[in-house]
């Protein structure tokens, strides 16, 4: 998000419609605070370890920031 809005700074609210959610709203101020609390989340969760949401920031944004040269 950051590379197509080409800035990182937008405040947005994500919801959802889970029944069983204690929180139906949250409010980020950037798309890495946003990005750092869903990889942190799968460590919470227990189905990830700490390097894995590292390494998963990094490839994310590795992959982002790619470009094609036949493009």
């Amino acid at each position: 998000m950051r590379q197509y809005f080409k800035t990182d700074g937008i405040t947005f609210t994500a919801s959802t419609d889970e029944p069983k959610s204690p929180v139906r709203n949250r409010t980020f101020t950037s798309f890495s605070q946003a990005a750092r609390e869903e990889a942190d989340s799968r460590v919470w969760l227990g189905v990830h370890y700490p390097w894995d949401a590292s390494d998963g920031l990094t490839l994310g944004e590795n992959v982002a920031t790619w470009s094609s040269p036949t493009r």
